[in-house]
């Protein structure tokens, strides 16, 4: 038993084999032909949201901006704050108009 107790110790105080970091995942493709709609805490019916230009030449990153909006609708002030015009991103050197 007295063997094992330094196995046990390392694994628990996390030495010995690690997780992949997510800096060494491979980031997936870039899709240039997504858009989103970004709105915060909640898009306004029946308004066209404003559109923001992104470039893909450019390494403009959609899923940045969809992780920060994902944030932005966990924000407890989301309940009396109403609802926002929202943003449209699209890559407009991909997609034409």
């Amino acid at each position: 038993m007295r063997m094992l107790m330094p196995l046990l110790l390392a694994g628990a105080m996390g030495w010995g084999c690690q997780a992949a970091d997510k800096a060494t995942t491979p980031k997936a493709p870039q899709d240039c032909s997504a858009t989103y709609v970004a709105c915060g805490c909640g898009c306004c019916g029946g308004v066209e949201p404003q559109v923001q230009c992104l470039s893909c030449a450019n390494g403009d990153d959609l899923q940045a901006l969809i992780e920060k909006d994902q944030e932005a609708k966990k924000d407890p002030q989301c309940a009396v704050a109403g609802c926002s015009v929202g943003t449209k991103y699209v890559y407009c050197d991909a997609n034409a108009p």
